[in-house]
């Protein structure tokens, strides 16, 4: 063990990295006799050896350690200063009174420190110390110093001596606030705006703020008493505290002359600078259905950039208002202004009122638009349209040839589900130039499915063109499996391997699997296209609850040519956990494809047993890393596994 006597001596050295370790061994060691040795290395130049006195002195507190820094708070230097203001920041409630005492100083500088100092012991006793610096010091920035304290210790017994403060100086009056801020007790906030009528607009202003950020009733009606008396600015900053307080929609409970007079207040503080002020304010006549609101909620909302990301929440919350109020003539004015920003403004809150009323005045407003407000107005239409409406996208279909539109209208004609007066214009986009438009329009096909569709579709199959055999095998399939096998089992002879692709999907994913069409769809494992027998390993792979047991052509496709291939069938036959195919997926540990290697072992992992485990055990000694970080994985999957509740 090492001596304390040794310690000591060594701290007298001049060696740095000596002093830093001699020093660590003194908190290390409990050495308690070396506390004057350790405050004294505060005062030296090298940073390491000022840290590890630091860190020793807050090991070893004390009576003495608070005692001995205490005269470091006169030091010429502030870095010296400061470390000792930190370490008694943490250590002063081991000796208060020490601290109490410099309260009495004749150094006004000592008593903003021991003022600062006790707001860190988190001891009520230092309550009334701080309180009579607060009231009687006659340094202003001492007793600024004591209510930041008081607020820092939070003790509700300060309440009483802040509240006689609040009328000190301006410069004491912030601290004061922010100190009954944090201690929220009931009785300042009569106290708060008693003395609101002697301050000036910018201590008000904060009083105001306090009183909103602590919530309590209790304040509305002493601010309501102070609207009519105070300037503008401070009177908007009141309005928005009531509204906070209240929630807003409490507003209604106010008696009828207040709702009356808050009313016009609200509207006037929508004119305020302050976002907060103006947010509060919608708010508040939101909650309390001013009709007359909209318009200038509109010239806020107008004034910003639809095309700004950072106005996108503030746009959003304005149009939500907006269309909570419910002032259609002032959307309809606002729609028609010839203002970009309002007009995309009341579409935005229009989109929120699905009844035909709004989309009736859509409707109207749609023609002769640009594009990109078209866009909007269909996308929002989509959102307020009913059924009766479908007249007007069913006449975009052969007006538009907008992709967008076409897609949105189309979109809309399929929430409505057979829709016979649909069917001929809808097939008809089948053929459109659009990718993106032929497939949205196959969906809405599908959707309306009546018998005219399904004859329209098998017509389609006969067709020469590969696209059109491809789309009449996809509609067939996802209107009635039973009533088109036959036209599935020659789709999956046809000559197209989209065809191909297409007639798998509609008989596995759409039909189910039976052994009838499993019979038929394994011979595509034989396809001389690659992708068709990627399509059919994948779908197969996907197929929940198999009535038929897939794992021999799983197994069949390990073998492929193709990679993909392969990778298709090994996460299938880890998904279904068939221990049968082990050898086979021990075989492509070393098959030369790194892809298909790993693969292997994470299906090792889904399998499980003893027989997966000792394999992928052997695997941790490869060379390849890539290989032992999966079966690492694997193996913690399986031992997850193991530790579940059966």
């Amino acid at each position: 063990m090492t001596d304390c006597s040794q310690i000591i001596e060594r701290l007298r050295g001049d060696d740095p990295e000596a002093l830093r370790e001699a020093a660590q061994d003194a908190g290390d060691y409990d050495c308690h006799e070396s506390v004057a040795a350790l405050v004294a290395l505060l005062r030296n130049k090298n940073l390491g050896v000022q840290e590890a006195a630091e860190i020793s002195l807050l090991q070893l507190g004390g009576a003495e350690t608070v005692q001995r820094l205490t005269p470091l708070l006169r030091e010429s230097d502030a870095q010296v200063r400061n470390l000792a203001m930190d370490i008694l920041r943490q250590l002063s409630d081991q000796d208060i009174e020490t601290i109490f005492e410099l309260q009495r100083d004749d150094d006004a500088d000592i008593r903003i420190f021991a003022a600062d100092i006790l707001g860190s012991t988190g001891n009520i006793l230092a309550v009334p110390h701080l309180c009579q610096a607060l009231l009687q010091d006659p340094e202003v920035n001492v007793r600024y110093q004591a209510a930041v304290s008081l607020g820092n210790l939070a003790f509700v017994e300060a309440a009483k001596c802040l509240d006689q403060a609040i009328h000190d100086e301006e410069w004491v009056q912030f601290s004061v606030i922010e100190a009954l801020l944090k201690i929220r007790s009931e009785s300042s906030i009569d106290a708060l705006i008693k003395a609101m009528p002697q301050s000036s607009d910018l201590v008000s202003s904060m009083i105001v703020d306090a009183l909103a950020e602590m919530g309590n009733i209790k304040a509305v009606p002493l601010l309501l008493k102070k609207l009519d008396s105070s300037p503008a600015a401070l009177r908007n900053k009141i309005v928005k505290a009531i509204v906070q307080i209240m929630g807003g929609r409490t507003l209604t409970l106010l008696p009828a002359l207040e709702q009356s007079d808050f009313k016009e207040y609200l509207l006037a503080a929508l004119q305020d600078e302050d976002e907060d002020i103006q947010d509060q304010a919608i708010t508040g006549l939101v909650n309390m259905k001013v009709l007359e609101a909209a318009e200038p909620i509109i010239d806020l909302g107008g004034a910003l950039d639809p095309e700004r990301d950072d106005h996108q929440d503030r746009l959003d919350r304005i149009a939500k208002a907006l269309a909570e109020i419910g002032s259609m003539p002032a959307l309809r004015v606002a729609l028609h202004s010839g203002e970009p920003n309002k007009t995309a403004l009341a579409v935005r809150a229009l989109r929120l009122l699905p009844n035909s009323q709004t989309s009736a005045l859509l409707m109207n407003f749609f023609s002769n638009k640009d594009r990109n407000l078209q866009r909007t107005l269909i996308d929002a239409l989509v959102q307020v349209a009913c059924k009766d409406d479908a007249h007007f996208f069913l006449d975009l279909l052969d007006s538009h040839n907008d992709g967008h539109i076409l897609k949105q209208s189309l979109n809309f004609i399929a929430s409505l589900g057979k829709l016979p007066q649909a069917t001929e214009k809808v097939f008809a986009l089948l053929e459109h130039p659009y990718p993106d438009v032929r497939e949205i329009a196959l969906g809405t096909c599908i959707a309306i499915g009546d018998q005219t569709m399904l004859e329209k579709f098998q017509q389609m199959f006969t067709s020469p063109d590969p696209a059109k055999r491809t789309m009449a095998v996809l509609g067939l399939g996802n209107l009635g499996c039973s009533d088109h096998m036959s036209m599935i089992k020659n789709a999956l002879e046809d000559e197209s391997t989209s065809v191909r692709k297409a007639a798998l999907e509609a008989g596995i994913k759409l039909c189910g699997l039976t052994e009838e069409l499993f019979t038929l769809v394994s011979q595509r494992l034989q396809d001389e296209d690659r992708e068709v027998r990627l399509v059919l390993i994948s779908l197969l792979g996907e197929c929940d609850g198999h009535n038929v047991n897939i794992v021999p052509l799983l197994r069949m496709a390990l073998t492929d040519g193709y990679d993909w291939v392969r990778v298709r069938a090994v996460e299938a036959l880890g998904n279904l956990r068939a221990a049968e195919a082990i050898p086979d997926l021990v075989n492509l540990l070393h098959n030369g494809n790194r892809l298909v290697s790993i693969k292997a072992v994470w299906a090792l992992g889904r399998i499980g047993g003893q027989t997966a485990f000792q394999i992928l055990m052997d695997v941790l000694n490869s060379d390849d890393p890539e290989l032992i970080s999966a079966a690492e994985e694997a193996i913690l999957h399986l031992q997850e596994r193991e530790e579940e509740p059966m």
